[in-house]
């Protein structure tokens, strides 16, 4: 499916703030009212009726954004974090769990060597009995049509082509697995700015009765979904570009905001939403669940969210791309409850969480240090470098009884760490799989890009049994 050549847009760039934002080496992205030069966080000073100068101050709402004071009365009552009413689809945790955390969460420096040993051991013998030589590599695929175009733009980073080819490979998981079928609900789960969304929209929902409906908690800047607004100009849209960081955020309520009759956006957090009650979702015969790199809890929300007993019977499958699972949560993890199980017990859970960023942390120095060092490994090759072995940032604790804390004297090389901080998290998914298995799913882990794209390249791939 063909999407619309690329076109100057030129002429609609609305004018844009002037101030020079040092850090970033460019001006402010952000529009301004016709006849300013600056945007409201930019603009100079105004001066209050008694002549003194209006000073900004942060939101009480949410003070990540500021305000005048003269005008704060105002502000509070068209501000987008203001308290409202909420739409019937939220019911408070109604994703998350209800068991208590009786095992609070240490960090390593702050856990007995011999219990991370233990948990060590643990990993390995668990990932070679289930898991050793069971998640497939996916082969190789073309990118997707709807990403080509722009996979083809010359102008693209590495990172940004990093992202496309992700992306591509997720659609194709959800056409080869035959989730695509008419009057599908297509729901991103952590939506962020809904790039995932856009090319499943030109890819599936074009021309159909199907939508696409995108959830995520945060109020975000420059959505890629803004594109869709308006069906009547799909035929002749212009290729995304530059100026697509000059476009202006939404302006009021976006707890539940429409953009065109088959493109939905929800602002909620996956534990608090009720997704059989989300109109998109009951007017649709089947629902199909994705995500690119869904944070740690998240995970387990979307897929409680999604595997709710209003909307189980509709789902299709699902295909999450997991990441950052040190934000994982004991008492809301799927994988919690299995893992115990299989001797996984509080603590060593809590250890495990602690564990799986060995996985992608590199040797602990920032990309500057890094830098440096090879730089003098360079100039300077007669003398010895500070390789910074493993042992060097390790935090070692030794208490009155002589017990040691932390990783220190584990002498294990990065290499090591690494592995087993990637056992780890596949463990975590694991649990999540099976979790989906109970549920009546065939559910699987596979690498669905090469490392080299991302070290986070382990989907969630399930498909429902009939």
């Amino acid at each position: 499916m063909s999407k619309p050549s690329n076109c100057s847009e030129t002429s609609s760039i609305a004018p844009q703030c002037q101030y020079y934002v040092l850090r970033k080496k460019r001006l402010c992205r952000m529009t301004v009212r016709p006849g300013r030069q600056y945007c409201g966080e930019h603009e100079p000073q105004p001066k209050t009726d008694n002549g003194k100068d209006d000073l900004r101050i942060p939101c009480p709402n949410d003070p990540k954004h500021t305000c005048y004071a003269s005008k704060l009365k105002k502000h509070l009552s068209i501000c987008n974090a203001r308290q409202q009413q909420q739409p019937d689809y939220i019911i408070p945790n109604i994703n998350g769990s209800t068991d208590t955390e009786d095992c609070p969460r240490l960090p390593l420096n702050k856990i007995p060597l011999k219990t991370i040993s233990k948990v060590i051991d643990k990993v390995n013998t668990l990932y070679d009995k289930y898991l050793n030589d069971k998640i497939p590599m996916l082969p190789e695929k073309p990118i997707h049509e709807t990403v080509l175009e722009e996979f083809n733009d010359p102008g693209r980073t590495e990172s940004s082509l990093r992202h496309l080819r992700q992306a591509s490979r997720l659609l194709h998981i959800v056409e080869n697995e035959g989730f695509v079928k008419p009057n599908t609900c297509f729901i991103e789960l952590g939506a962020g700015k809904g790039h995932l969304s856009y090319y499943a929209w030109w890819a599936w929902c074009r021309d159909t009765n199907s939508n696409v409906l995108l959830i995520d908690r945060a109020s975000l800047r420059h959505k890629r979904d803004n594109k869709l607004r308006d069906n009547s100009l799909k035929t002749n849209q212009c290729k995304i570009n530059a100026s697509e960081q000059n476009e202006p955020d939404d302006e009021g309520d976006e707890s539940s905001v429409k953009y065109s009759n088959n493109v939905h956006r929800l602002r909620a957090d996956l534990a608090n939403l009720a997704l059989e009650r989300v109109p998109a979702v009951q007017a649709s015969d089947a629902v199909v669940g994705y995500a690119k790199h869904l944070c740690g809890v998240a995970t387990d929300y979307a897929l409680r969210c999604i595997t709710s007993t209003g909307v189980l019977d509709k789902v299709s499958g699902v295909a999450l791309a997991t990441c950052c699972h040190h934000r994982c949560e004991r008492a809301a993890c799927l994988a919690s409850r299995p893992l115990q199980g299989l001797g996984i017990d509080a603590v060593d859970f809590n250890v495990l969480l602690g564990v799986v960023s060995w996985a992608t942390c590199g040797d602990g120095r920032s990309r500057d240090v890094r830098k440096r060092k090879l730089a003098d490994a360079h100039t300077d090759t007669h003398t010895p470098t500070d390789t910074h072995s493993d042992t060097h940032s390790r935090v070692e604790v030794t208490d009155a009884d002589g017990e040691i804390y932390g990783t220190k004297n584990l002498n294990l090389s990065q290499e090591q760490r690494e592995l087993i901080g990637k056992r780890a998290k596949m463990l975590l998914d694991w649990g999540r799989v099976l979790y989906l298995k109970e549920l009546g799913f065939d559910a699987q882990l596979v690498y669905y890009v090469p490392s080299t794209v991302s070290l986070e390249n382990v989907c969630i791939v399930a498909k429902k049994i009939s």
